[in-house]
C-alpha cells in the first residue's frame, strides 16, 4: 500500500463526517414530504425508446417541460417514468437516475452490453397527482434493470449512491453489474440494500453502512434470485480490485456483508491482491461458496470483542484464507478455531487483547511473511512455506504443537516457547530457524523421537542447517536450547576426545544446553555437519567448545546427512556446550599451511589470502576454483614459491570476476620440484553478496535507547547514504543525510510503536521496520 492510502486506512471513522453531509445534501433535494425538487437541465421520459433518441425526453426549464433536443448526459438527473423503457446503444451517462418503482412500473433501463454511467445516485420514485416522490420500495418481480451483461457504473466524487429513503433489494430479479468506480481518492456510501447480477469495486471506497433510519439494517449487497442463475445454489460475485478499499459496518445480528439471500450464499466474494476489506463491526458474516482473500483484510472495531469474519449459510465457504491481516482499533480481538495466513500480520499499537483460546495458525505464503506488533501466545502453530521466511518481531509461544512441515523462520534474536501448557510437543517434519535467541522447550515427551526431537538452527556464518537432535526415554520436564553462532572453524583445538583421540577441527559455534532435568537415562545426540567440508562421514565427533563433551562418541552417520553421534545421559546436558568436532591423522607435507581465505573485495574483486609456516623443496602452487559444490574444481591460477623458508610466508592473489553463486570454493594445490603435490583444506569465498540482493541489518530491533548499530552492504561503502524515518501512516519525522547519532537522537524522542527506515544510496532503497519500545 501507498503511504497515502495507509493514512486514509487509518483515520478510523473518519469517513462519518463526510457522509453525514452528504446524506444533509441529500435530504436537502427533497421537501419533508418526500417530494422531487426539479433543477433546470432535469429529463424525463415521454416514451420508450433509445437513450440517445432526444424524441423520447422533455427537458425542465425551472418552470416547465420541454421537448429535448440533445440526449442527456452526466449533468442531467434523468426520470424514466411508469412503463417506459430506455435502451442504451452505447455507453451513456447521467447524474442522478430515478426509476418509476411502484406498482406497475414496466421495465425500465434495457442496458444491453453496454455502460450507463451514474455521477449522483440510483433512485426509485412514484407520483402524486402527477408530481414526483420518492419510493422506498422497489417491485419485486420485474426485472426492471437488464439484462446481465450490462453495466451501471458509479463515476464522480464523494456521495450516496444508494439510499434506504428511496431504494430498497427487494428487487429479486435485477439482472445488471454493478461497478464503483470513483475519481481518485473519493468515497462512495451504500446506504441501502442493493440487489444486482456482480458488484466490482474498481477503485475508491465504498462504504457499507449500517442504516439507522428506523429499525437498524445491514446494507447488504446480494444477488439475483431467479432460477435461471444457477438455480436455487450459490450465485453471484463482489469483487475489491487493487487499490480499492470497501469498508462495512455490518455485523451480526444484523444481515451479512453479502449473500445471495436470506437462504442462499453469494458464489464468490474476492478481496484481490492490493485490494482492502476493512471490518467495523465486532461480528461480520460473509457468506459466498467461495471467499478469496488474496489482499489486505483489516480488523478495526474500536471497542468491545472484535472477531473475525465467519458464514451462517450450510452451503457458504467456512474457510477464511487471509493474505496480509491487520488488527487495529482498540478492540479486543477474537481469534478463530482455525487461521491461515500467506501474507503478513500486524498489530498496531492500541489493539485491545489478542483471545486465542484454542486457535491453530498457519502460516503457508510462498513469499516472506513479517509478524509485527504481537508476541504470540496461541494453541498452536503450523509453518508450511515452500519458499521464503516467517519473520517475526516478538517471541513465539506455543500452548500446544508447534508445526513445522517447511520453510525458514526469522526469529530476529527472539525466543521460541513451545508447548507451554503440555498440550502438545514439537512436531518437525522440515524447514529451519535462522537468528534464534532461545529455545524453550517446555514438557518435553517422554519419548523423544526425531519428529519431536530435530531442533533445526540455521547456521548463518557456515551455511546449511545445524540441526541438533536427541532420541531415546526421558524423564519429562523443560529443556532449554541455545546456538552459539561464533564464525569460522579452530584447526588446533589442542584437546583429545574422552577415549584419548586427538581432535584436529572444531566448529567455533556451539550449542548450550540448560534443564533442571537429573536421570541417568541415555540418550542419543545427533548435530548435522551440512555444508560443511566432510571428506568421511566418520570423522565426525560431538565435541565441546575446547574440550571433550559428556558422555561416549558414536560412529557418524549417514554420508548426506552428516550426523556426527554422541550418547549421553540427561545429566549431561545441564550446563555443557556441544558442536561438530572432526580427526584426521596428519602427513608430514613440504609445505605447512598456517591459512587459506578467500573474500569478496568489492562486487567483482575476489582477493586469495594463504600463508605457510614454512616451505622445502616447493616450486609453485595452483589455485582451484569450484562452483556450487566441492566436485567441479577447476584450476585457475599459477603463483610461484617465494623459496624455501623454515619461517612463514605471505601469498595473495587478486582477480576480477562477477559471480552469481552463493556457494563458491577453492582449494590451493602445492606442487614440488619432483612433481609430487599437496593440497591445503578446501575453503569458502567469503563475504558473498549477490549484486541483486541489499543486505542490510539494524540492531538493537525492537530498540528503546542508546547505541544503534547499522551494517550496510560493502557496495554502499564509497556512496552517500540518506535516510528518512516515517511510520504506518506515512508522516515523516526525521530526514537526511545518515549520521547514526542524528537517527538515534530522531528514535529516542519517538513514542513506543513500529516506524520504517529507508535507507537510501545512490544505487538503491532499502526499507527496514523497526520497533520503539
Amino acid at each position: 500500500m501507498t503511504f497515502l492510502t495507509k493514512r486514509i486506512f487509518r483515520q478510523g471513522r473518519i469517513y462519518s463526517i463526510p457522509a453525514f453531509f452528504y446524506w444533509i445534501a441529500f435530504i436537502l433535494s427533497f421537501d419533508m414530504m418526500g417530494q422531487i425538487i426539479l433543477e433546470p437541465g432535469d429529463y424525463r421520459t415521454i416514451a420508450s425508446g433509445n437513450f440517445n433518441n432526444p424524441g423520447i425526453w422533455e427537458t425542465w426549464n425551472g418552470s416547465d417541460w420541454e421537448p429535448a433536443t440533445i440526449k442527456p448526459d452526466q449533468n442531467n438527473n434523468i426520470f424514466i417514468d411508469q412503463n417506459h423503457e430506455v435502451q442504451l446503444l452505447a455507453n451513456e451517462e447521467a447524474h442522478h437516475v430515478y426509476l418509476f418503482s411502484a406498482a406497475g412500473p414496466g421495465r425500465k433501463l434495457n442496458l444491453q452490453t453496454f455502460e450507463l454511467s451514474v455521477y449522483g445516485a440510483l433512485r426509485g420514485l412514484t407520483k402524486i397527482e402527477g408530481i414526483f416522490h420518492l419510493n422506498t420500495v422497489t417491485n419485486a418481480l420485474i426485472d426492471w434493470i437488464y439484462p446481465e451483461t450490462g453495466k451501471i457504473v458509479f463515476k464522480g466524487g464523494s456521495r450516496t449512491v444508494v439510499d434506504r429513503l428511496s431504494w430498497s433489494a427487494n428487487t429479486t430479479n435485477s439482472r445488471y453489474t454493478v461497478i464503483f468506480d470513483p475519481d481518485p481518492g473519493q468515497t462512495l456510501i451504500v446506504n441501502s440494500a442493493f440487489k444486482a447480477n456482480a458488484f466490482i469495486i474498481q477503485s475508491g471506497t465504498v462504504i457499507q453502512t449500517v442504516n439507522t433510519a428506523g429499525i437498524p439494517a445491514c446494507s447488504t449487497l446480494s444477488f439475483n434470485n431467479q432460477m435461471a442463475f444457477n438455480g436455487n445454489g450459490p450465485y453471484g460475485d463482489l469483487i475489491i480490485e487493487a487499490g480499492a478499499s470497501l469498508v462495512s459496518e455490518c455485523s451480526s445480528p444484523l444481515a451479512q456483508i453479502v449473500r445471495r439471500s436470506e437462504t442462499i450464499p453469494a458464489s464468490l466474494f474476492h478481496v484481490k491482491p492490493g485490494g482492502n476489506l476493512i471490518l467495523l463491526g465486532n461480528a461480520p458474516l460473509i457468506d459466498a461458496a467461495s471467499i478469496l482473500f488474496e489482499g489486505n483484510v483489516f480488523y478495526r472495531a474500536p471497542e468491545g470483542n472484535q472477531n473475525l469474519a465467519r458464514s451462517i449459510l450450510p452451503s457458504s465457504g467456512n474457510t477464511f484464507i487471509y493474505h496480509n491481516l491487520y488488527f487495529e482499533g482498540g478492540s479486543d480481538k477474537i481469534l478463530p478455531e482455525n487461521l491461515w495466513i500467506s501474507g503478513n500480520l500486524e498489530v498496531e499499537p492500541g489493539v485491545g487483547i489478542i483471545e486465542a483460546p484454542s486457535s491453530r495458525m498457519t502460516f503457508d505464503g510462498v513469499d516472506n511473511q513479517v509478524i509485527s506488533g504481537w508476541e504470540f501466545n496461541i494453541e498452536e502453530v503450523e509453518i508450511n512455506k515452500t519458499s521464503g521466511s516467517l519473520i517475526l518481531n516478538a517471541d513465539l509461544k506455543t500452548r500446544g504443537n508447534f508445526i513445522m512441515k517447511s520453510g525458514q523462520i526469522n526469529f530476529n534474536g527472539f525466543d521460541l516457547h513451545v508447548n507451554t501448557a503440555g498440550n502438545g510437543s514439537l512436531i518437525y517434519e522440515g524447514g529451519s530457524w535462522l537468528n534464534l535467541h532461545h529455545f524453550f522447550y517446555r514438557n518435553i515427551p517422554n519419548d523423544m523421537e526425531e519428529y519431536n526431537a530435530t531442533f533445526p538452527f540455521e547456521d548463518a556464518y557456515q551455511g546449511g542447517i545445524r540441526k541438533i537432535q536427541l532420541t531415546g526415554e526421558t524423564p519429562g520436564g523443560d529443556l532449554t536450547i541455545r546456538f552459539i553462532e561464533i564464525p569460522g572453524a579452530n584447526w588446533e583445538p589442542m584437546f583429545a576426545d574422552n577415549d584419548g583421540t586427538p581432535m584436529l577441527y572444531q566448529l567455533n559455534s556451539y550449542f548450550e544446553f540448560s534443564s533442571s532435568l537429573t536421570t541417568d537415562l541415555d540418550i542419543e545426540m545427533r548435530i548435522s555437519a551440512e555444508n560443511l567440508i566432510v571428506d568421511d562421514v566418520d570423522d565426525l565427533r560431538i565435541v565441546g567448545n575446547g574440550l571433550a563433551s559428556p558422555g561416549n562418541h558414536l560412529p557418524g552417520l549417514d554420508p548426506v546427512k552428516l550426523w556426527a553421534r554422541r550418547l549421553i545421559d540427561f545429566n549431561g546436558l545441564n550446563g555443557n556446550t556441544f558442536t561438530i568436532g572432526s580427526f584426521r591423522e596428519l602427513s608430514v607435507l613440504p609445505v605447512v599451511w598456517l591459512y587459506v581465505r578467500a573474500q569478496w573485495e568489492d562486487k567483482d574483486n575476489i582477493l586469495i589470502t594463504w600463508s605457510t609456516a614454512q616451505e622445502r623443496n616447493n616450486e609453485k602452487f595452483i589455485l582451484f576454483r569450484s562452483l556450487d559444490g566441492i566436485s567441479n574444481f577447476e584450476p585457475l591460477a599459477v603463483i610461484s614459491s617465494q623459496g624455501e623458508k623454515d619461517g612463514p610466508q605471505y601469498y595473495q592473489f587478486r582477480y576480477v570476476e562477477r559471480i552469481n553463486h552463493p556457494n563458491v570454493y577453492f582449494q590451493m594445490a602445492q606442487i614440488d620440484h619432483n612433481g609430487e603435490r599437496s593440497y591445503s583444506k578446501v575453503f569458502r569465498l567469503e563475504g558473498w553478496e549477490s549484486n541483486s540482493i541489499s543486505k542490510l541489518t539494524l540492531w538493537p530491533n525492537p530498540y528503546s535507547k542508546g547505541k544503534l548499530s547499522i551494517e550496510f552492504p560493502k557496495r554502499w561503502h564509497n556512496e552517500g547514504i540518506s535516510f528518512q524515518l516515517f511510520d504506518s501512516t506515512g508522516m515523516i519525522y526525521f530526514e537526511g543525510d545518515f549520521l547514526e547519532m542524528k537517527l538515534e537522537e530522531g528514535l529516542e524522542k519517538l513514542q513506543p510503536g513500529m516506524y520504517y527506515i529507508a535507507f537510501i544510496a545512490k544505487s538503491e532503497t532499502h526499507l527496514l521496520r523497526i520497533i520503539k519500545k
